[in-house]
């Protein structure tokens, strides 16, 4: 992007089981002048949507264990947010079923195990996100294999015929932001600061930012605080007009206070 350019908005890409709510919602009241637009996508194919700008900032789930390169850190910045951990789905009649809360990798790794890309035959990008890992899981509850996803997606797509446990022993994904080099510039600077955390008013934002802490003036705002204890100095030293403080009354004596009856 040419220097002195602004982007007049900021295009997010998020893939399943992502949460960009939180940040999104920061966003727009910090920034409301740079609309925030955030659609979700399959993992894959998300980096060359990236690529080709069809996303600003794009998210990316990649293996710990994955190859160097993957990401070409020639045209991509990337910035790790998170890792996840991996689980496998099993029917509720599975043996997998039995385990309170994991598995070890090896006792699952000659199981049959379904690979989401066989699924993606026929899918296009029409259909609902995660079309292949739901496929998936519809042959899972069936009994006829195991999947492994990140645990995010497992939990977004999970059913009552599917057990989820962790699986212990296998590498889990990072999960980062992904935007290109040539495209970087203030706007999403301050967006991965935002989504790493920064607050409000640090002082290295490069953006105009809405001040949504400003209290309220005039009438609004209340009576400052010497007046509020001047009224309150008033008001317990004395009773108001026309009452009684319970404690001291000021009563005369009763009629017939002697006790006697009056005799007609």
């Amino acid at each position: 992007m040419a220097e002195g350019d602004r982007r007049s908005r900021l295009r997010i890409g998020a893939i399943p089981g992502a949460t960009p709510g939180k940040w999104a919602n920061r966003w727009r009241e910090r920034f409301p002048g740079v609309p925030l637009q955030v659609e979700y996508f399959d993992d894959v194919g998300l980096l060359e949507r990236v690529r080709s700008g069809t996303v600003d900032v794009g998210y990316v789930r990649l293996r710990e264990d994955a190859e160097e390169g993957l990401v070409d850190p020639e045209l991509f910045h990337r910035v790790v947010l998170y890792r996840e951990e991996p689980v496998v789905c099993a029917s509720r009649d599975h043996w997998v079923a039995a385990a309170e809360q994991s598995v070890e990798w090896e006792e699952i790794a000659q199981e049959p195990l379904l690979d989401t890309a066989d699924m993606r035959t026929g899918v296009t990008d029409a259909q609902e996100v995660a079309a292949a890992e739901r496929i998936a899981l519809e042959v899972v509850a069936s009994g006829s294999g195991l999947l492994v996803l990140p645990n995010s997606v497992a939990r977004m797509l999970s059913r009552k015929d599917v057990v989820i446990r962790q699986v212990e022993g296998l590498a889990g994904y990072d999960v980062g932001l992904c935007w290109r080099r040539d495209q970087d510039d203030e706007v999403i600077q301050e967006f991965i600061g935002v989504a790493r955390g920064r607050r409000s008013g640090s002082g290295r934002s490069g953006l105009e930012e809405q001040d949504t802490q400003k209290k309220p003036v005039g009438k609004a705002a209340g009576k400052k605080p010497a007046a509020k204890r001047q009224a309150a100095g008033k008001r317990t030293s004395g009773s108001r007009p026309g009452t009684q403080r319970k404690n001291s009354p000021e009563r005369g004596p009763r009629r017939g206070g002697s006790g006697r009856r009056r005799r007609g």
